[in-house]
Parts: structure tokens; sequence; C-alpha cells
């Protein structure tokens, strides 16, 4: 895989992150799992936008999430709420989803070409992210 495809496999996985969320805040009632998904948010969009930062410079334009993929979010994100809207289950839920991400962009950066070390930086520092919301989230299980 080249540097370009890990940039978009980047912005892709930070903004399915910030989709899911916006998704699911709503359904929220606890203002302290509120409070640590709104974090999480603003750091998932820090990367994204750094991510598109990098792309611009290469020229490249990036690619939005799917309206598919939205609707699988979307719908998924109702289902699962549906029955029980509890602080334990929103951190499995965002957990679970974390997990997805990570496994996902540790699979492209495994597979990642990238001369720009910067970029692979940003691929370990979403990796990161995601599991330190893993760890934050934890408490509320």
């Amino acid at each position: 895989m080249n540097e370009e495809k890990l940039l978009e496999e980047i912005y892709q996985n930070a903004n399915t992150g910030i989709y899911s969320i916006e998704t699911i805040l709503p359904k929220v009632e606890d203002s302290r799992v509120s409070d640590e998904l709104i974090s999480y948010q603003g750091k998932l969009g820090r990367i994204a936008q750094n991510a598109r930062q990098m792309m611009a410079q290469k020229a490249m334009d990036p690619t939005e999430t799917g309206v598919m993929s939205k609707m699988g979010i979307w719908t998924g994100v109702q289902m699962n709420t549906l029955q029980d809207k509890s602080s334990s289950h929103i951190a499995d839920m965002v957990i679970r989803g974390n997990t997805i991400g990570i496994t996902k962009m540790t699979r492209e950066l495994n597979q990642a070409l990238a001369e720009d070390p910067r970029v692979r930086r940003l691929g370990e520092e979403l990796v990161n992210t995601q599991r330190r919301n893993i760890e934050t989230l934890k408490k509320y299980l």
C-alpha cells in the first residue's frame, strides 16, 4: 500500500469515528460519558484535519464517508440503543467500534510503504488515541 492510500485510510477511519460519536451522542444520558465522547471526537477531528492537510499537500482529494456506511452506523446505533441506553452499553458499543478501528488501522500500517514518516506517525497517533479511549471508557462498563 502506498502513502496516499494510507492517508486516505487514516482520514476515513477518523471520520467514521467522528460520525459514530455524532450519531450516538443524542442517546447518551450520562454527562460524564458524553463529555468523554465529545473530547474523543475532538481528538479524532484533529487527526482527520491533519490527514486532510497532508492530502492537500499531495494534491489529493479526500473521499468522504459513503452514504451506505453512514446508514449502517446510524442503523446500528438505533438498534443497539433501542432497549439499552445505559452508560455501560454505550461504553461497550464505542469500545467495540474503537477495536474495529484499531484493527483496520494496524493492518493498514503493517502493509503501508509510507516514505513520509509523518504519515506513519499520524496513523500511529490514531491507533494510540483509540486505545486511550478504550481505557477511558472501561470505567463505565
